[in-house]
């Protein structure tokens, strides 16, 4: 299947979900997270701001500073992407597409990252659709990929038996559905 129509199927299911649905399957999925060894051994984490039934990241995001690890989320500049500190969501207005983004521009930059990498869909072979825009593609890019642990939280039907992936696609080193943390090993 082309990644367009992926795409239209993957949305069309997400947004087919009830708010109770994405609570608890996202609680789940945080739990999962919050236990791993992955996640204790960070000291940096840059996470997405969930945004329209995707894997909610609020509670990971409150753990974190409670757990005194620098926080950071992404602003969008034109076509590109950066990551930029917050030390509450108070530090958060809505941006890009009504995604609630920094108002700060105070940009992150850090040698050793576990990201939070949202996305549509994702296989086995640790691939991953984005929403059509490149810019975590893009950010990598420009960044030391090997710097960034890269972790997708998805609903078990975004993880499909294949993508087709492009030579600039970055690939994830764990996939965390409510029913299993898959480790690219």
């Amino acid at each position: 299947m082309d990644k367009s129509t992926l795409r239209k199927e993957i949305l069309k299911e997400r947004d087919g979900m009830t708010d109770q649905a994405v609570e608890n399957l996202s609680k789940t999925i945080t739990e999962m997270f919050l236990d791993s060894d992955f996640y204790k051994s960070y000291d940096v984490i840059y996470s997405y701001v969930s945004y329209n039934h995707e894997v909610v990241t609020d509670d990971i995001i409150k753990r974190a500073w409670k757990d005194g690890k620098k926080v950071a989320v992404p602003k969008v500049f034109g076509d590109n992407m950066a990551f930029c500190y917050i030390e509450s969501f108070a530090d958060l207005a809505p941006g890009y597409n009504g995604i609630m983004e920094p108002v700060t521009e105070k940009i992150a930059y850090d040698d050793k990252v576990l990201m939070l990498t949202p996305g549509l869909a994702f296989d086995r072979n640790f691939n991953r659709i984005g929403y059509g825009k490149g810019f975590y593609d893009k950010f990598l890019d420009r960044n030391i990929c090997d710097k960034f642990f890269k972790v997708a939280l998805c609903y078990e039907f975004q993880l499909v038996d294949a993508i087709e992936c492009e030579e600039h696609d970055e690939k994830m080193q764990v996939i965390i559905t409510p029913d299993e943390i898959i480790e690219n090993k």
